[in-house]
């Protein structure tokens, strides 16, 4: 006798956090999780630029696991965006996690920078993640973003990957 198991994968976004580190260069006015159905979370975030254009831009992105505490789990990079941007084959795994937030976001086009950054009702779901093989679990991505080598944001994204099995 044989059993068939069909296995399904959900991400849900959990909690959002901004942190302004210099509010004369740029600030978080939006930044929310909207729910839009039952289970259904979706991602919004607006950073106000203020000191345009901006030229040089390094983002580290890290992901960590809720184990005791958040603790770092396999990524931990540090790229400058404005070369990523330009170059996205050299930086596989960045360009892997930064093509999740593009299709949401005005991010589309290399340095500079000179409007408000936007990602609208991002929402997480298995296809995005199908080159992330990652366990059931809570995660952290938290994201700082630097310009002119200076920490101007701290962006942490808390979500929680779960398998369902069905029989």
């Amino acid at each position: 006798m044989f059993a068939y198991y069909a296995a399904k994968s959900t991400f849900k976004f959990t909690n959002i956090k901004c942190q302004d580190h210099d509010v004369n260069f740029s600030r978080s006015e939006i930044c929310r999780l909207k729910v839009i159905g039952r289970g259904i979370v979706t991602l919004n975030v607006r950073v106000g630029l203020y000191k345009i254009p901006v030229t040089n831009v390094s983002v580290n992105a890290a992901f960590y696991k809720k184990a005791n505490g958040f603790k770092p789990f396999l990524y931990n990079y540090t790229v400058d965006f404005c070369d990523f941007l330009l170059k996205r084959k050299r930086y596989p795994v960045i360009k892997v996690l930064f093509d999740i937030f593009f299709t949401a976001s005005n991010v589309n086009h290399s340095c500079p920078f000179d409007h408000a950054i936007i990602i609208d009702n991002l929402l997480l779901d298995e296809d995005k993640f199908r080159l992330f093989p990652i366990p059931d679990g809570e995660y952290m991505l938290k994201l700082k973003v630097f310009a002119y080598n200076d920490l101007k944001a701290t962006v942490e994204m808390y979500f929680n990957r779960k398998n369902s099995f069905l029989v």
